[in-house]
C-alpha cells in the first residue's frame, strides 16, 4: 500500500481518497468538493492532514 502523503499533494478533481484527520485521530472516505475536503457520503466539511489513494478493487479472479 501507499504511504500517507501530505494533503496538500492530495487531488482535487472531485475522486475519493483515503484521508487521514487530527485531533480526531481517524481516517475516512474522503473527496474535494466545493472548494474544500468533504467526507463520503455525507458531504460534511473535514480539515484532513494526510491522505493516500484508494487501492485497487480485487479482479474477478481474486475473488473466492
Amino acid at each position: 500500500m501507499t504511504e500517507w502523503e501530505p494533503i496538500e499533494t492530495a487531488p482535487k478533481d472531485g475522486r475519493l481518497i483515503l484521508a487521514w484527520e487530527e485531533p480526531d485521530i481517524t481516517y475516512r472516505l474522503t473527496f474535494w468538493g466545493s472548494g474544500e475536503w468533504r467526507y463520503y457520503p455525507f458531504g460534511v466539511e473535514c480539515y484532513p492532514t494526510h491522505w493516500m489513494p484508494l487501492p485497487e478493487p480485487p479482479q474477478e479472479g481474486d475473488r473466492k
